[in-house]
């Protein structure tokens, strides 16, 4: 899959939209998950501190695995100003249950950190990747839950609006639409990023959506509830558009972002809204490859 960065000056400019952005998402996980929940005296005063430790971790871990791997393996500069997995492993952490089991989530974080220095392929997202393995050893465990401890007690009744403004179930801090919009408004100001990516996806999964409701007679209302509580528009947004594993060149980035639309509304379908655009990311990471190869095939058959 071809890609690139221009420079270390745009790596550092996006890098530094990402930590504004990481920022911003870690204050409102900790609202969400950590004020309101202490608030209704759901749990003490240092589990509010839970989901900024989650993405803390996500942060430290990947540097020090980065730092080990440049200082002493490379014997290069590592500067961390220039190191993208500082700021994506932290968003697949966004993306994660509140109840996860911390030793789970720091192994998988120390091996998926170990995997990307060892093994450096964009035929697969590792990032999507990362969070798929996390969600399905979970379900092995017997723990396979979005609900925070607030949705367990209290029956909750949210309307469209509430859900569009994050009071819905999903990941720490996946749910506020308005929020997500925002950091894709800040993503944008970045020439490097492929801010034409979410926008086709999501008009893609709109349109499989209108058609469905069409042709089964679903109802248009609850599909477009789903979406909005479904981790598709995050999805888009932060993990489809990474660099490294989406397509630069204009006709493959418009076949990757229709394909991840469209397979996001199946998958969410088949499987569920929390991991249907993971599946969909990968799955499409294959199929650009695959395409990829007959091309280059054609290509030289034509020489």
């Amino acid at each position: 899959m071809t890609n690139y960065l221009k420079s270390k000056y745009s790596n550092i400019s996006i890098i530094t939209k990402y930590y504004i952005i990481i920022l911003l998402l870690t204050i409102y996980a900790t609202y969400k998950n950590g004020i309101l929940l202490y608030q209704k005296e759901l749990i003490n005063f240092i589990s509010i501190l839970k989901p900024a430790f989650l993405v803390l971790l996500a942060i430290f871990i990947p540097f020090i695995i980065s730092y080990i791997y440049y200082k002493y393996l490379k014997k290069e500069e590592y500067h961390i100003l220039n190191d993208y997995n500082l700021v994506l492993f932290p968003l697949v952490a966004f993306a994660l249950p509140l109840q996860i089991n911390i030793f789970l989530y720091i192994g998988i974080i120390l091996l998926f950190s170990i995997i990307k220095m060892a093994f450096k392929t964009n035929i697969i997202n590792y990032y999507a990747l990362m969070k798929l393995v996390i969600m399905f050893i979970i379900y092995l465990l017997g723990k396979y839950s979005y609900l925070t401890i607030y949705d367990l007690n209290i029956e909750t009744n949210y309307t469209t609006l509430d859900m569009f403004l994050g009071n819905g179930i999903g990941g720490i801090a996946t749910t506020n639409i308005a929020l997500l919009i925002i950091c894709y408004l800040i993503l944008c100001i970045t020439k490097s990023y492929k801010k034409e990516i979410p926008i086709i996806s999501l008009v893609s999964f709109f349109i499989i959506l209108l058609l469905s409701c069409l042709i089964f007679k679903n109802n248009i209302i609850l599909d477009i509830k789903e979406l909005i509580t479904s981790e598709f528009i995050y999805g888009i947004i932060f993990i489809s558009t990474i660099s490294f594993y989406s397509p630069i060149e204009s006709k493959k980035k418009i076949i990757y972002a229709i394909l991840v639309g469209v397979l996001s509304y199946l998958f969410n379908k088949i499987i569920n809204p929390f991991e249907g655009i993971f599946f969909a990311i990968i799955v499409t990471n294959l199929i650009i490859f695959l395409y990829e190869i007959i091309e280059k095939r054609m290509k030289n058959e034509h020489k």
